[in-house]
């Protein structure tokens, strides 16, 4: 009904400022004398940068428009379709490209990809995202997870009821989380919950930058990654002028402010917190479910000095809780989720300091001192139907990290730059793991680990980018670490080379090693006596190929082709079983020795056909054909607990200016996907002990049926001067796809079934800005 209230434009009509700085892409040193235009703007809308590198757009007319940046002896670049609205001034910070030579220019042809990485290293396998995308894409919630969700080679690890991704065939707790530089745990509401992924991140999209996603064979700076990782950057708030938001809907409330902290207006702040209330919301939809409550806090203070560099003061935190309570009578329950009780919660949460500094035409230095925590809690029984309970866990851990690191980023010559850092972590770790290791026999818990102790992780690294000729740049580099609780010192090379075949079509190429820490709960196993089972448990590794072909087939239309291979080892599994940390997830369990004889392999190829948006329309199609198969101790190669063979994403939206100053847009999401897989139960068995009881002989051969979801989006903005009202509706699964989440003992039909939901999942907000 809201999209059918006509708000009547009043006024003048709104305008806005474009504003921001250009820097040099090596050496970040600012920029002077760069022309800055609005293509095809009549009058012609420009201006040059100052001194110190800014520039500023007043009073544009809201609505989309394209910016061009060129200056001598630099590439000129291009940015399409910015959103300018009425409430938030639009700042867009350009970092240019160093030509390789300098020639007489007598046409300037200025080009930019969007999707481009930020990480200059980054060659193959990588894209940047933005905040405009994370809100507008349809399904995905204003959250980095669920946005890459729609990327190539990127799958749902569960359902779309929480952001966990599976990266290439790969578990999510491969993937690394960086913001602003700084390694933090996942960070994610209930994380802990659902295999490295949650509800949602604990940062709002309020606060990010330009940021990378990237899906292997990863730069030399990015150390502790297996599978994928996150770039996160935070934005500066604005140094001019105050700007808040508030924002209500189903999911809770959010509240954003940023503005100058000095009358000089150099320094900024910009803070955001969010209270959920959809435990609330939730009871008129899912009645039999515990449903989760959370809150998070996320800041940053930029404060720019005249002669010692720019300092950033951030951080980031989220507290998240979910419990059920079975009903009291048993003959009410009907299958084994009824009767299971728990009570989870987990704490995410990160702080640091950041400091660069300009080395003038060499380079810069950028270092950050940083804590970061993480705690997970969770007590599981299962009543039983005559009275009893038969408990499952009682888990309690924690780990409190203190983090340092800086890298150099130094131009040698037009042609050669470096990137060189180190990285230590000394990680304190609180471990008080009672677990039920058989669920079938034991009616008791088993004391897994009890340990606080501290341990040091350091890494080193560098990586050179050498252009070797105008369309051809050699990426070679390496990354050295030592694990200090098992004593490892692992050595991943890197390599990485770029061709590009004429204007519009490039070839890239890279091979990377990789390695990720497990959970630290399975270095520190110990026995009934209380004696580590693993005290030499080394450190999962891979190593990937790819291969990258990129195509630009009109200025706002890409092609991207990537076949991938990778090879998992040293793999930590059970002696004489299928169980393997390959498949992990959060409720594994055991008290026998692991030892690294387990293998993977994951192959395949992903599609993307991107159409930028350009007249208010965009499109992506993105398709992934994989197979992703393990090796445990038995020697039999199966399937991946994440093997679902395929997926294809189709999305896209049209947007459309309405008497002038309300824009109104509609965007969708169609995915093609195969189904979960599981290993299937023992009818037999399960009957007999009246609980789910698996196959283990038959690890993960059972696959559900293939899976097509629907999410829409729509979206109305009304813009007055300084202020914007903007009302969106989302529908995740609008075709009320099946999702399910594991197996369940039925009681009535007394055999085990498939057990799930099958809902739309709403969102609709209203946010005003002003």
């Amino acid at each position: 009904m809201l999209f059918l209230i006509p708000f009547w434009s009043v006024g003048q009509q709104p305008a806005q400022n474009i504003k921001g700085r250009v820097m040099d892409r090596d050496t970040h040193l600012p920029l002077p004398g760069v022309n800055v235009i609005i293509p095809d703007s009549n009058p012609l809308i420009g201006t040059t940068t100052d001194s110190e590198g800014y520039y500023i757009l007043p009073n544009v007319p809201i609505g989309r428009y394209s910016l061009q940046f060129s200056f001598v002896g630099y590439e000129p670049a291009l940015f399409r379709e910015i959103s300018v609205g009425s409430a938030k001034e639009v700042v867009i910070n350009v970092a240019l490209k160093e030509k390789f030579r300098q020639l007489n220019e007598v046409v300037v042809k200025p080009s930019f990809r969007k999707d481009k990485p930020q990480n200059s290293m980054a060659t193959v396998s990588a894209r940047s995202f933005s905040i405009e995308e994370a809100s507008r894409y349809a399904g995905g919630w204003n959250d980095p997870s669920r946005l890459a969700g729609s990327f190539a080679g990127v799958t749902m690890a569960e359902g779309v009821n929480d952001n966990a991704i599976v990266v290439r065939g790969n578990a999510p707790k491969g993937i690394l989380w960086r913001v602003e530089g700084v390694e933090i745990p996942a960070p994610n509401h209930l994380n802990g919950v659902n295999n490295g992924g949650g509800i949602e991140t604990v940062f709002s999209a309020n606060m990010l930058d330009n940021s990378d996603f990237l899906t292997g064979a990863f730069p030399a700076d990015y150390g502790n990654a297996l599978s994928g990782a996150f770039d996160i950057n935070f934005r500066n708030g604005n140094n001019t002028r105050r700007e808040s938001s508030f924002q209500i809907g189903s999911q809770g409330i959010d509240i954003s402010s940023e503005g100058p902290l000095n009358s000089r207006h150099t320094s900024s702040y910009l803070f955001n917190y969010r209270y959920s209330t959809m435990g609330l919301v939730g009871q008129l939809i899912a009645e039999d479910f515990g449903l989760p409550a959370y809150q998070d806090l996320s800041f940053k203070f930029f404060l720019p000095t005249p002669k010692t560099g720019t300092f950033s003061i951030w951080g980031v935190g989220g507290l998240s809780n979910v419990s059920f309570v079975p009903e009291e009578e048993p003959q009410k329950w009907t299958n084994t989720f009824d009767n299971n009780q728990y009570d989870t919660g987990s704490d995410v949460g990160a702080v640091g300091i950041s400091h660069q500094i300009s080395l003038k035409h060499k380079g810069y230095l950028k270092s950050s001192v940083a804590a970061t925590y993480d705690q997970f809690k969770m007590k599981s029984d299962r009543l039983q139907r005559n009275g009893t309970k038969i408990p499952l866990a009682d888990h309690r851990e924690s780990n409190t990290c203190m983090v340092i690191n800086t890298a150099l980023n130094s131009r040698i010559s037009n042609r050669l730059t470096g990137k060189t850092g180190i990285n230590v972590t000394s990680l304190q770790y609180n471990l008080n793991i009672k677990g039920n290791t058989d669920p079938e026999t034991e009616e008791s818990l088993t004391l897994l680990s009890n340990q606080s102790d501290q341990t040091t992780y350091a890494r080193a690294f560098s990586q050179i980018k050498w252009r070797l000729a105008p369309d051809f740049t050699l990426m070679p580099g390496i990354n050295v670490s030592l694990f200090a609780m098992n004593q490892e010192w692992i050595v991943e090379p890197r390599m990485a080379l770029s061709w590009n075949l004429s204007s519009k079509m490039s070839f890239q190429m890279a091979y990377g090693k990789h390695s990720r820490l497990e959970p630290l709960r399975f270095y520190q196993t110990q026995n009934e006596q209380g004696e580590a089972l693993n005290p030499n448990l080394k450190v999962t590794k891979a190593e990937h190929y790819v291969f990258s072909f990129d195509y630009l087939i009109r200025d706002n239309l890409k092609l991207k082709i990537e076949p991938y291979y990778q090879s998992l080892f040293d793999v930590p599994v059970v002696d004489g079983t299928s169980q393997s940390l390959i498949n992990y997830s959060w409720d594994m369990y055991f008290q026998k020795p692991l030892i690294n004889k387990g293998t993977g392999t994951n192959r395949g190829v992903d599609i993307t056909l991107e159409r930028y948006m350009k007249g208010g329309f965009y499109y992506m199609f993105t398709g992934t054909l994989f197979d992703s198969k393990y090796r445990g101790a038995d020697g039999i190669e199966r399937n991946t607990s994440f093997n679902r063979r395929f997926v294809f994403n189709l999305l896209g939206g049209r947007e459309w200016t309405l008497r002038k100053n309300n824009i109104v847009g509609i965007n969708g999401k169609i995915s093609w996907m195969g189904g979960n897989r599981f290993t299937p139960p023992d009818q037999e068995a399960s009957r007999l002990h009246e609980m789910v009881i698996l196959d283990e002989s038959k690890a993960f051969e059972w696959q559900e049926n293939n899976k097509l979801f629907v999410d829409i989006a729509f979206r109305y903005r009304i813009n007055r001067e300084g202020k914007a009202h903007v009302f969106s509706l989302q529908c995740k699964n609008a075709l009320m796809q099946s999702e399910m989440f594991g197996w369940a003992y039925d009681f009535e039909k007394q055999k085990v079934i498939e057990h799930g939901i099958t809902m739309v999942y709403p969102y609709f907000t209203y946010r005003v800005e002003f």
